[in-house]
């Protein structure tokens, strides 16, 4: 038979140990909010990170229109830090935390440009998700320029082109320029041999990038490529090539 006084007494044992839990984690929440901010840790993640600094976050980092360090942990709004750092132009995700020691860290991911728009008087980058960034005080992308007509009314068709362009090793070495007609066609200017290549519309893209390819690796195995000065791969199947003019001495 169960002893009753020993029942009890582990039961009354269990509920003892239960509520000393509770105290102390409590006791131990409370003491850790009212601690204050010691020290700001500032990340960058993995990239390329070349368009806003250290110093940058740290502005970013205000509360109360003051800095957050010495600032008591309870009174931290972790949700109002974050949004003020994805509000600035160059962030494309952030993360703000607290730390065990004390500390304020913040995460940040930069965005990534992968082309620059020099259009009516204006001047600024297109991200890796399409969406138009504005130049930075610290740096210039080595990017292709895009010139011409109606450009911001086609960002998601140039978006689509660019990144086709950014992901090809090839195109991704050559290609310095990207110009765009009203007639919603295209063309690439070189980084060497001095060749505009027309390719059309953004209609069977990998089809004519594939030709493109095959066209620039015999031609360069005959030694005939620099005789060209336009590459038209607009048609299915067909690379049609302008000679260069001949000027006489």
């Amino acid at each position: 038979k169960k002893n009753p006084l020993k029942s009890r007494f582990l039961h009354l044992k269990t509920i003892f140990l239960i509520g000393l839990v509770i105290f102390l984690y409590s006791f131990a929440s409370k003491r850790n909010e009212s601690r204050k901010v010691e020290g700001i840790l500032i990340e960058f993640e993995k990239g390329e990170n070349l368009y806003m600094n250290r110093k940058m976050v740290n502005k970013l980092l205000i509360q109360n229109s003051e800095t957050v360090l010495k600032q008591q942990k309870s009174v931290i709004d972790l949700h109002s830090l974050e949004q003020s750092l994805l509000n600035h132009p160059m962030v494309q995700e952030a993360h703000v935390s607290l730390t065990i020691e004390g500390n304020l860290k913040a995460v940040v991911k930069q965005r990534k440009p992968i082309a620059r728009v020099i259009s009516n008087n204006e001047s600024y980058y297109i991200d890796v998700q399409g969406k138009a960034m504005p130049l930075s005080e610290l740096y210039s992308a080595r990017v292709p320029i895009i010139t011409g007509e109606s450009i911001k009314k086609n960002m998601k068709e140039i978006h689509y082109l660019v990144s086709k362009i950014a992901k090809n090793d090839f195109l991704n070495k050559n290609i310095i320029g990207i110009h765009r007609y009203k007639t919603n066609e295209y063309e690439l200017i070189t980084r060497v041999g001095d060749h505009i290549i027309e390719i059309g519309n953004t209609k069977e893209l990998d089809h004519k990038i594939r030709n493109l390819e095959a066209f620039y690796k015999k031609g360069i195995q005959d030694s005939l490529i620099e005789n060209y000065s336009r590459i038209n791969i607009k048609y299915y199947k067909q690379v049609v090539c302008t000679k260069k003019e001949k000027h006489g001495v």
